[in-house]
Parts: C-alpha cells; structure tokens; sequence
C-alpha cells in the first residue's frame, strides 16, 4: 500500500494518447526527474510467451546506448475474462512525442532545411546504434523517420522492436499493408513482386539504403513514397540519383557528403557501405557535424542561446557551437572588422565621421554584406 502511495505521488498523469509508436497509452511527468514516461502493456494468454517477453525485456533492459530508449522497469499481473485469464506485462519506458517524421512536417511549415551538420549527424547516430544492437544479435529491423524520436535536448532515440507490440520488419509493414511502398530496398522489391520466393536479403544492407533514402527525403523535403513507382513497384534509382544531385547543389554540401550518401544507396547490396564503414568515414569528420538538430522554426532564438552560452560558460560550451553550427566566429569578427572599415573609408571620402558608440540604442539594418 504504502509503494503504491509513493508511486502515485511522484508521478503526474499529463494525458491519454494514440501513439504511432507506443500504442495507446498513458502518459506521466516523474516528478523527481521531471521527464515524461508512460507504461506498454502485452496481454499474453499463455505462460509461455509471457515467459519469451520477460526474458526479451529482461535482456533489453541490461542494453545501454545513448539513443535507446530506457526501460525503466516492468511488473506482470493477471485479468480475469469470464472463463479465461490473461496475463499482463507492463513495462515502464521513457516517452517521448517529437519524432523525426514531426520535425519533417515543422521544417515545410517554418520553410526551413537540414544542413549538413545535421544530416551526418543522423547517419552517425543511426548508423552506431545499428551496429550496436548488430554486435547483440538484435538487428533493428525498420529505419523510418517514425522510428526515429528527439528527446528534450534535441537528441536522436531509436524505437527499436524490443518496444513494439507488433514485431514486424520494414518489408512485412508493406507486404501486410500496414505502410505505403517507401523505405524498401531493391532486393527487397523483387521478392514483393514475388520474382523470388527465398529471401536471402541482409538487414544489415536493408538499412543502410533506407537511411540513405531517409537522408534524401530530408535534404529535399521529398517524400519517400515519390521515390518508388507504387503501380509498378519499382525504384526510381534514376529519380533519386537527380534529387540528390540537385539538392547538394543548392545547398552547396561536401563533395564528401554527396559521396557517402551515393554509397549508401548502391543498387546492388554488395556495393554498398555497411555500418562499419560509415562510421569509420564518418569519424574522420567528427569535428564537422552536430551534436543534436536544430529546433525547427526557432534556429534563430536556438543559436543566440548558445552563442551567449558561448560567451558565459567557457570552451567546452564553445566547442559545442563550433560542432553543431559550423560557424567559424573568427571568420565573422574579421568580417564585422572589415565592413567597419569600409564604412569609415567612404565616409572619410564623403567628409563625415563614423563614431560607432553613438549608434547604441539605434537600429542599423545590414542591406547586404556585399554592400
């Protein structure tokens, strides 16, 4: 009685949701933590798989990786159901409601991108807990920005299939129609077409060339399902391969980026990059991707907050804005040098002088830095 008092009382229930990724639940406020959380529950009618579902979370809970979402605990009871009894498994998780494929939705509307900073900083992460929940023997079964949630610091966590109530990889949620044609991979198109009856693809591959389609749909803001002919159901390889090019172009990204994406998405899955590889490339460049996203919208008020940070709390905030801005401060001093210099120089011809301190608490609007 008296635990069950404790719990009710560190804890604030906040409301009662559908969600695409847990389910219907309920979700809560940790009082002592002030994070969010909420309970999954699995309704077994045999000893058995309750059993299988114990050991399956037991297991996930001992994993420890910075973008998997923590089990906090989990309890099992019984329900009665006239002449049945069920047993029910619930399992306390982290809870978090911002999703990449949110974030997607609020960058159209405040008309805003990803930068390149960001967009290796998805691969990056993606890619390492891949490889990690692989070195387990728990392959993640489905890369969909769905999948791919953002927790209160703006950082990627990963939905894996240890959460999921319906354990179904990326090729089943479109067999069974549970999903429009989209994040598929070449091999996996000619076994939906039924051309081969054995399937002998690695998932490994498979989630490599839907992160690498994950990476094209946000560069350009393009869905996914654009990227498949969903009557004949094939890869526009050749459609892809224009988008890419067109929008590395205009947002003037690395040669390096462009060719680590294109590795990505071979057609043939012996071609293409697996996670090691990523990682390694991607490690060589550390210094020049972020260390979280953007907010979409708010990228204006979100970097002043770290410049000030930048000022007030020392290097290690500094670095922090140098990795995830890719703003070289010494470049934009010597610049704001420079067009005071040049004013004063067309002044001095014009006869007049160019006092800087009597224009505190005047508005001066830079037209141009051409200019």
């Amino acid at each position: 009685m008296g635990n069950q008092q404790e719990k009710e009382q560190s804890r604030e229930f906040l409301e009662r949701k559908l969600d695409p990724n847990y389910g219907e639940v309920a979700v809560y406020l940790d009082k002592n933590t002030n994070l969010t959380f909420t309970e999954i529950k699995h309704v077994l009618s045999s000893d058995i798989d309750a059993a299988a579902l114990k050991q399956s979370i037991t297991k996930r809970q001992s994993l420890n990786h910075r973008c998997l979402i923590k089990i906090k605990k989990y309890e099992n009871g019984e329900i009665d159901d006239l002449c049945s009894s069920f047993m029910v498994l619930s399992i306390t998780v982290e809870y978090y409601s911002e999703s990449l494929q949110n974030d997607i939705k609020q960058r159209k509307i405040h008309k805003t991108t990803y930068n390149e900073q960001e967009l290796k900083y998805i691969i990056f992460e993606i890619s390492n807990v891949c490889q990690y929940m692989k070195d387990l023997k728990y392959e993640i079964q489905d890369i969909h920005p769905q999948k791919v949630l953002i927790d209160e610091n703006r950082n990627i966590k990963y939905f894996d299939q240890f959460l999921e109530t319906q354990k179904i990889n990326n090729y089943f949620q479109i067999l069974f129609g549970l999903r429009d044609l989209e994040y598929i991979a070449p091999e996996q198109l000619v076994l939906l077409k039924g051309e081969i009856r054995t399937d002998n693809t690695d998932q490994e591959l498979v989630n490599v060339f839907c992160l690498g389609l994950l990476v094209v749909s946000l560069m350009s803001g393009i869905r996914c399902v654009e990227f498949y002919n969903q009557d004949t159901l094939e890869y526009k390889r050749d459609f892809v391969t224009q988008i890419l090019d067109k929008y590395c172009l205009k947002h003037q990204f690395s040669n390096f980026f462009k060719q680590l994406v294109i590795a990505m998405l071979k057609f043939h899955p012996q071609d293409r990059h697996n996670y090691l590889q990523i990682l390694d490339q991607l490690q060589q460049q550390s210094d020049s991707f972020a260390h979280f996203l953007n907010p979409p919208g708010r990228q204006k008020e979100f970097l002043e907050s770290q410049f000030n940070s930048f000022h007030t709390q020392g290097s290690a905030i500094k670095s922090q804005v140098y990795s995830a801005t890719a703003y070289d401060f010494n470049e934009i001093d010597q610049f704001i040098k420079s067009a005071r210099q040049r004013a004063q120089t067309t002044l001095d011809e014009v006869g007049l002088d160019l006092k800087l301190n009597a224009f505190k608490g005047s508005q001066i609007t830079i037209i141009d830095q051409t200019d």
